[in-house]
């Protein structure tokens, strides 16, 4: 076995990863990036087999609000770049960063557990190669997007036509000329039936309740710009600035219209509750008659597929875009705590249960992505450092007890939302872990953090006083 305990293991090299492994080299950790496929990017490059995107997929948030800490997409890109633009951005940032000699490829982790030793508890880490490695410490950063989450639909087994999971659809070329129902309104859901509604003889939508819809671009202003009040509108509207963030988050939904117009179902909840839909196609599709909305499937039979509502449409192809299950199927589930079927890290980042477990990257929430991992990651890098040199042991007892409410009280009870989290609890919360243990967080996604030194570790003031 080798002995790595003065080093941290990096599950993937995908962005998450990546965040992860800048901000422990910023902390002068040593650690290696163990990555199962061929290249950096993690689900962007297409080519990885486990990857679910697909040639159609586009970011979903704009180029802008897209960037990692201090270092911004490319002004070249379109304003909501392609898969292709966006596995580029992660491959120049990993150069870019000298990241690239830290991954190991064709490295696939089939197992992680601690160990004590004579020196305390060390991470063993085996690999499918047969290796084993001591580490001192695991960061899970593989994704949300691994485990397909299937429904459970009455005849869905004997569907004379096929039948798969999102994850498997890759291009047009699956659906020319058929008829084409996808369930499931998420990000891909939604990009996937509108390829349908242009290629397939019949595209038709299938969703479990109303959702709000947010088109990408309001006033020509990509819409985090608009929500964020950052962006321009036209003269004769209320300048921005001078409106609430709920006032120009209505502004967008009233540009929207009226969602029953389009025979759509009318949203049950707040704005937030559960994901929304940012899209401009699918609207334009009903509008012209490419696309038919429907409610939730009740069954199926040969190729006929029944929905709540009594009405019923004849398809060759089911296209489940129904989210994915988020495991860890490395790692003993004893590790973690859980929250109804999905693993829960302490402050989004920490395991409760056992020293030198991370999480990069294991919560949803909607904006400024990559920033808001990178702020919950200096927590598990601070806390990484402790482990190595001891600095901050004194704060471990508080920083494990403190439990801020992040996420909201009105979410609607579903799979998806079990890792929905509130940015602005998310962001509230890092921002007090740096007031009361001085643990550095970044400040905007422009900022040069990076290229400044760690400031010296003194208590902060706050935690030394209370």
């Amino acid at each position: 076995m080798k002995n790595l305990e003065n080093r941290f293991a990096i599950v993937g090299a995908g962005p998450n990863g990546l965040i992860a492994a800048r901000a422990f080299k910023r902390a002068g950790l040593d650690f290696d990036i163990l990555e199962r496929h061929d290249a950096i990017g993690g689900i962007w490059n297409i080519d990885n087999p486990e990857s679910p995107v697909y040639e159609s997929c586009n970011f979903i948030s704009d180029r802008v609000s897209s960037a990692f800490v201090g270092y911004p997409m490319p002004e070249d890109y379109p304003v909501f770049p392609t898969w292709r633009h966006v596995r580029d951005f992660i491959q120049a940032f990993a150069r870019d960063h000298d990241l690239e000699g830290s991954v190991t490829f064709g490295k696939e982790v089939t197992n992680a557990r601690p160990v004590e030793t004579e020196n305390g508890q060390r991470w063993v880490v085996e690999t499918s190669d047969g290796e084993q490695a001591m580490y001192r410490g695991v960061v899970w950063a593989c994704g949300l997007q691994r485990t397909p989450y299937m429904p459970e639909i009455k005849g869905l087994e004997d569907f004379e036509g096929e039948v798969y999971h999102s994850r498997k659809y890759k291009s047009v070329s699956q659906i020319v000329g058929k008829r084409v129902l996808v369930i499931g309104a998420g990000n891909s859901g939604v990009d996937i039936v509108c390829d349908a509604a242009v290629a397939g003889e019949a595209a038709h939508l299938s969703t479990r309740r109303g959702y709000w819809f947010f088109p990408k671009l309001v006033f020509g202003q990509p819409i985090l710009q608009i929500l964020s009040r950052a962006g321009r509108v036209p003269q004769n509207v209320t300048p921005l600035e001078e409106l609430t963030p709920a006032e120009a988050m209505q502004l967008a939904l009233e540009s929207v219209g009226d969602l029953s117009d389009f025979g759509l179902q009318k949203p049950d909840h707040e704005v937030g509750a559960t994901h929304f839909v940012m899209n401009d196609q699918v609207l334009y599709q009903i509008a012209h008659g490419h696309l038919e909305p429907h409610q939730d499937v009740k069954s199926v039979s040969g190729k006929t597929v029944e929905f709540v509502d009594g009405t019923s449409a004849e398809v060759d192809v089911i296209i489940c875009a129904t989210g994915y299950v988020f495991d860890i199927p490395w790692l003993d589930p004893e590790l973690v705590d859980w929250v109804e079927d999905s693993p829960a890290f302490h402050l989004g980042t920490m395991s409760s249960k056992v020293e030198g477990l991370y999480a990069a990257g294991a919560v949803h929430f909607p904006g400024l992505t990559y920033f808001t991992w990178d702020r919950l990651i200096q927590i598990a890098a601070w806390d990484a450092k402790r482990l190595m040199t001891g600095e901050g042991q004194e704060f471990v007892d508080e920083i494990m007890s403190y439990k801020p409410v992040l996420k909201n009280d009105n979410l609607v009870k579903t799979h998806r939302n079990i890792n929905q989290y509130d940015m602005e609890k998310l962001l509230a919360m890092t921002e007090e872990m740096q007031n009361r243990f001085g643990i550095e967080m970044p400040t905007s996604p422009e900022d040069d953090f990076y290229s400044r030194l760690p400031a010296k570790n003194e208590a902060p003031v706050l935690a030394a006083s209370s």
